[in-house]
């Protein structure tokens, strides 16, 4: 069931259903599952799963699993993971979490965690993504034909 309000604090609550794309304040997904989400508040998981999520708030995933994370938050994962995280907060990884790669000023990862790439190799490799990405939007800009009059 996808409702609006009066769902335990969560302005979007999407229960046993796949949403193409979820749009809201507080987000909470339980077993469902949501093709793209983003929230202005906190994201919660449980027993779900997501593309690509964007919040302003922080993400929780228990028994889940999610695309790439942009959190402005804390992001943890307790039998859970994600692709790719980058959070302005501090990403947990409890166990039975997998986190491919996890950028943030702090990174946790308990017993029966696991970060494949963390810490200063995280940043490095998002410094290099973000080269990579000005540099092809530069080319892409200089073989626009220009329009004359």
């Amino acid at each position: 069931m996808a409702s609006q309000q009066g769902n335990g604090g969560a302005d979007l609550r999407v229960e046993r259903r796949f949403v193409g794309v979820a749009k809201g304040g507080d987000v909470r997904i339980e077993r469902g599952a949501v093709g793209l989400l983003a929230a202005r508040g906190d994201v919660t998981l449980d027993r779900a799963g997501s593309g690509p999520i964007m919040t302003a708030g922080s993400v929780s995933i228990r028994r889940g699993g999610c695309g790439p994370v942009l959190s402005a938050g804390d992001v943890s994962f307790e039998q859970g993971g994600a692709q790719t995280v980058l959070a302005a907060g501090s990403v947990r990884v409890g166990k039975g979490g997998l986190v491919l790669l996890a950028a943030s000023p702090k990174t946790v990862v308990e017993e029966g965690g696991r970060v494949m790439v963390g810490g200063r190799e995280a940043a490095g490799v998002v410094a290099v993504l973000g080269g990579l990405l000005a540099f092809v939007a530069v080319r892409r800009r200089r073989k626009e034909p220009s329009s004359k009059d």
